[in-house]
């Protein structure tokens, strides 16, 4: 794997680097390319956004994120649902997540003041909760939610643990049903949910908590509801402090009413149709999110409204929220909103937006998330000085950029370049040669002019080249180059009118059809350069008018097979990589001219004869390998062992000595495509974790050194 990037680029890039991944598509990295100071990156993806993780720190005023290098990112590698704020400036989040920043903090995780992870604070749940609420006083945290059981004792839906160290509270407040919301005021803890008894007594899904003695209060609601409470919030009513409760009742009220402190029903009634989410009180307005599309019995508000604190009146505020709205947050007069909705008064706002609490007009804040917040996510925390918020939600990315299959980023930052041309489908292969950068896929359009299957942009104006093959059907998987023209192989059968069955060329000078015409029977999964012939691999049984089963050396001329290799596979061809006169061959083999060679193979370029059983990949299947100049050959796969060598689906091999070291770094989804630059590795592939910690696509590694076998 030859360094291609230019001697102005250092050998070694920063490790505090947090390159953007990609999401939507299928989330891949197929294809990978260096020019200049970028790395080009062609899959199947929409968007490129920083590799976050499950929360989500943003400023309050343009919601844009703190950087990586101030506040490295928590990196939780599953869903976060709510945050809790430690009074000091740090933060208490919970959700589904086992790992922070790649190491184990189950499922609750205290991130400090100065942005580290407080080690000292090390619940240990036991069987997995499913965390719906929480809120910290003194020094409790108390968690709500479902499960039976915490550190082996009954707990059920209901815990309080000690909020240093993590260390189970004996308080025992047993909920016969999930516990969703948790609100603490004047020492009282509210609790609300599906339940209908706590400690054995009837509590219909509202309960209150004396905090001082951790004891059941004997208040008792006088709402008798039909179905689960999702909101609390103190609000005042007619001049009174009142508890506002929501849900997905129809009875004492439709979805929102309000007891007194006493627990007696009030006359707030603002009357939804569908079911309520979230409540906040600020001044003498509350502002409601949730799923219903009406308020006052058929004034039409969809998802969120603003009522007054005496009847419930609605006050004409129509913002046109087009999605349902599951969290709603107060914070300095400003009100933030979450859920599945894109557009906020006919403005953009993707799953999150702001509004000012006073005017009701909507906010600059626009942080642009990538996926919804569904209930109970996005229970978010504000920093001391109000000016940061803490989000939970799915693992996802925020303030992203749209970028359809093909993208670029900054080498030195991580951050995206400004070229964004619009591809209509998947990216399989980037190739540079001179000053030209060809792509080859399954799309038909790029920047809105027709491109089958192939395309090229000028260098170094990024510009779309007027080359326009005609391949109608199939895709382009690969793309090779000499000095004079330029291979592809897929699967197609016709270029520019044409019979060219999977692989054809074209002349690096006019980019016209040439008369290469090898036509393998079936697709072509990997090109390599032999110098004066071409190295096909495949599905294929027949190549340069040959039986050739899945591999076959073609002459650059005409096409015809030459006599490499000596011997055949018993299965498919996917990967060619060379070190000084050998050539490597990876796939679904098991066996080569009637001798055991699983998956990994090599053999000799002037002669083709397959070495014997050098390499065996024990276990799974051959993914993609590289081998940089020096030897060093990175290969990926499903299996579990080289030859005798524990490698769990990544090794490093010394091709000099024939030494294997494992990768001790698990990566979860299937490797593509590698680049290297001096001794980083970019590795891209459909990857979602390295680590165990979320990435989006991609990921880079710093190789080993051969002294280090």
């Amino acid at each position: 794997m030859a360094d291609s990037s230019p001697s102005c680029l250092p050998a070694f890039l920063p490790n505090e680097i947090d390159y953007w991944g990609v999401f939507g598509g299928s989330g891949s990295v197929q294809s990978m390319e260096i020019y200049g100071n970028e790395l080009i990156l062609g899959g199947s993806f929409e968007a490129l956004g920083p590799n976050v993780g499950s929360t989500f720190y943003l400023d309050t005023n343009l919601g844009k994120i703190i950087s990586n290098l101030e506040c490295p990112f928590l990196k939780l590698n599953d869903f976060a649902k709510v945050v809790v704020s430690d009074g000091s400036g740090g933060f208490y989040i919970a959700g589904n997540f086992i790992y922070a920043r790649g190491k184990e903090f189950q499922y609750i995780v205290h991130m400090l003041p100065d942005c580290k992870i407080d080690s000292n604070f090390k619940p240990n749940p036991g069987a997995a909760p499913n965390i719906y609420s929480m809120v910290q006083f003194g020094d409790k945290l108390y968690i709500g939610g479902v499960f039976s059981s915490w550190e082996g004792n009954t707990r059920n839906n209901f815990v309080a643990i000690n909020r240093f160290t993590g260390a189970l509270d004996s308080m025992v407040i047993d909920a016969n049903s999930a516990v969703e919301k948790l609100l603490v005021y004047e020492q009282k803890l509210y609790i609300a949910g599906q339940f209908g008894t706590v400690n054995g007594f009837p509590r219909d899904r509202i309960a209150r908590i004396d905090l001082p003695s951790s004891t059941l209060d004997s208040w008792v609601s006088s709402a008798t509801l039909n179905s689960t409470v999702r909101a609390l919030a103190i609000g005042t009513i007619s001049g009174n402090p009142a508890l506002l409760v929501g849900g997905g009742f129809t009875t004492p009220r439709n979805y929102a009413f309000a007891l007194d402190l006493n627990g007696s029903l009030l006359p707030w009634n603002p009357n939804f149709n569908g079911i309520v989410d979230s409540i906040v009180s600020y001044g003498s307005r509350i502002y409601v999110g949730g799923m219903f599309t009406t308020v006052n019995g058929g004034t039409a508000r969809s998802n969120f409204a603003v009522v007054d604190s005496s009847a419930g009146t609605e006050l004409n505020f129509n913002f046109g929220v087009n999605g349902n709205v599951h969290q709603v947050i107060e914070s300095n007069g400003q009100i933030f909103l979450f859920g599945s909705f894109t557009s906020v008064l006919g403005e953009t706002r993707n799953y999150a937006a702001s509004l000012d609490g006073n005017t009701g007009f909507l906010k600059q804040w626009n942080p642009n998330f990538y996926y919804p917040f569904s209930y109970p996510s996005a229970a978010s925390a504000f920093s001391l000085d109000g000016n940061r918020i803490m989000i939970p939600g799915p693992v996802g990315t925020v303030n992203y950029v749209n970028r359809s299959n093909i993208a670029s980023v900054y080498l030195d930052s991580g951050l995206p370049t400004n070229w964004s041309p619009s591809i209509d489908n998947e990216v399989n292969v980037v190739h540079i040669k001179k000053d030209h950068l060809f792509i080859g896929g399954s799309f038909s359009l790029v920047s809105g002019q027709t491109r089958f299957r192939l395309a090229a942009f000028r260098l170094p104006s990024f510009e779309l080249s007027a080359f326009q093959p005609n391949i109608p059907t199939g895709n382009v998987a690969n793309i090779i180059s000499d000095e004079t023209q330029f291979f592809i192989g897929g699967t197609f059968s016709t270029v520019n009118g044409f019979t060219r069955n999977n692989a054809a060329s074209f002349t690096l000078d006019t980019f016209s059809l040439t008369n290469w015409t090898p036509n393998p029977n079936n697709q072509v999964s990997a090109i390599f350069d032999l110098g004066d012939s071409v190295l096909l691999g495949g599905l294929f049984t027949n190549a340069g008018g040959s039986p050739s089963n899945f591999i076959r050396a073609v002459n650059k001329s005409d096409g015809l097979a030459i006599g490499i290799p000596t011997s055949f596979p018993d299965s498919d061809v996917s990967g060619f990589a060379s070190f000084n006169d050998t050539i490597f061959i990876g796939g679904f083999f098991n066996i080569i001219g009637g001798s055991s060679n699983q998956k990994l193979a090599s053999f000799t370029r002037s002669t083709g004869i397959f070495e014997s059983n050098r390499f065996q990949l024990n276990g799974g299947s051959f993914y993609h390998m590289i081998i940089s100049n020096n030897g060093l050959m990175v290969i990926h796969g499903g299996f579990t062992s080289i030859n005798t060598t524990n490698a769990n689906g990544t090794a490093f091999i010394n091709l000099n000595t024939n030494q294997i070291k494992a990768w001790e770094t698990n990566q979860t989804g299937v490797t593509f495509a590698q680049k290297q630059v001096g001794n980083s590795l970019f590795i891209g592939g459909n990857i979602t974790e390295r680590g165990f910690q979320p990435f989006g696509g991609y990921h880079r590694i710093n190789l080993p050194s051969l002294e280090s076998f």
